[in-house]
């Protein structure tokens, strides 16, 4: 004897349940695909776009350091870098070299910014900063060290005054371009873009 509710069999209602299941996680599957094949594209696409800006610009040095802890709030982040390159703008300006003389506004060197969370999960931020060649008083492995580890943590709040910071110079050559395209792309995906469009130098893009 078969049991009835609301009119259906039981048996016919389980398996009409159990291809309902079916399809349902036919569909999950298919949008976890389409998920992933997309945020593949982002990441190629994104990795791409570093490797051209990298190409657009005259690559000097590759710096990678952090914040003070609890810093994992994303417009906190966009502010305090906003900061940092004010900051940077100001040393750069007056460490120029003074003999040259020339009209219109000082060409700072171009900046790209990348910012990644930690690997171990905290969601702190830290960031990756590509800038080109700065003013010769100030282009040394030994001045950078001290623009970073005292100049700059002291003048910006946000900056950590104890964690590493890594300096180290970029060879002029497409191998480096895309093994540092594939470095500072390798977290790209749906929910982050390590890229900041803000306060980066990027090149206007074509229409």
């Amino acid at each position: 004897m078969c049991w009835k509710l609301k009119g259906v069999p039981v048996h016919q209602r389980e398996k009409k349940s159990k291809i309902l299941k079916n399809q349902m996680t036919s569909i999950q599957a298919q949008i976890q695909l389409q998920d992933r094949q997309q945020a593949q594209r982002l990441k190629r696409n994104i990795k791409r776009l570093i490797h051209d800006e990298l190409h657009s610009i005259n690559p000097w040095w590759l710096v990678s350091f952090h914040y003070r802890d609890h810093h994992s709030k994303e417009d906190e982040l966009l502010q305090d870098v906003a900061d940092l390159k004010r900051k940077l703008h100001r040393i750069i300006y007056k460490s120029r070299d003074k003999t040259i003389k020339g009209a219109g506004e000082y060409p700072y060197p171009r900046m790209l910014f990348f910012h990644e969370t930690s690997h171990q999960g905290t969601g702190q931020f830290h960031t990756h900063l590509i800038t080109e060649k700065l003013p010769t008083s100030l282009n040394t492995q030994y001045e950078m060290e001290t623009l970073f580890h005292q100049r700059l943590p002291n003048r910006v709040k946000a900056l950590s005054k104890w964690k590493s910071i890594d300096i180290q110079r970029i060879n002029p050559q497409d191998d480096d371009y895309r093994r540092i395209s594939s470095y500072l792309g390798k977290q790209t995906n749906l929910e982050l873009i390590a890229l900041d469009p803000f306060n980066s130098d990027l090149l206007p893009r074509k229409k």
